[in-house]
């Protein structure tokens, strides 16, 4: 007799949970997604990784007598740090889009949305704006050694502000046009 008393088999419980997490849709997958760049339309399918950029306020922190602790909600935090890289191409599409915007200066408007076979077009959802962006890359080795890998600059996309397009309570116009 096992020692675990209480335990029972509850398999309709577990079919209910199953069925409402069918109910909710397909799950995306993180290869499911499309980045823009806004006078750029090469660049699309060029971006092997990236993120959604965090939903962050700045914590405050308080203490009261007998140095009590309380942490409450601050600022929105707009301005945000995005990881991406790219693959780059024998005729070297990316290094030419990265040497345009750090030598010339250029900020750009980047969308983003996750995008399946079932939804082409992306989510509003999980769509956004990144405006007034800035990129800067780190550099890239290379190698004789390394045959079966491809060169990928790798980076970072300075954001100053995300909006995010299913919310559109100013009146903003946002929409993602991918």
């Amino acid at each position: 007799m096992a020692n675990i008393k209480d335990v029972v088999g509850n398999v309709p419980t577990i079919k209910k949970g199953y069925r409402k997490l069918l109910s909710l849709g397909e799950g995306v997958a993180s290869d499911e997604f499309i980045m823009t760049f806004e006078s750029y339309p090469d660049m699309r399918f060029l971006v092997q990784t990236t993120q959604l950029p965090a939903l962050v306020r700045e914590n405050i922190e308080s203490y009261g007598p007998q140095g009590v602790q309380f942490n409450q909600q601050g600022r929105f935090k707009n301005a945000q740090d995005v990881p991406i890289s790219f693959k780059e191409t024998i005729h070297g599409h990316a290094y030419d889009f990265l040497r345009d915007l750090v030598t010339n200066k250029k900020y750009i408007t980047v969308k983003l949305t996750t995008a399946g076979e079932s939804f082409l077009d992306g989510n509003a959802h999980t769509a956004l704006r990144m405006e007034d962006c800035w990129l800067e890359f780190e550099g890239v080795d290379l190698s004789v050694e390394e045959g079966a890998s491809l060169v990928r600059p790798s980076g970072t996309i300075h954001a100053n502000w995300c909006s995010w397009c299913d919310d559109d309570s100013g009146n903003q116009g946002l929409t993602l046009s991918i």
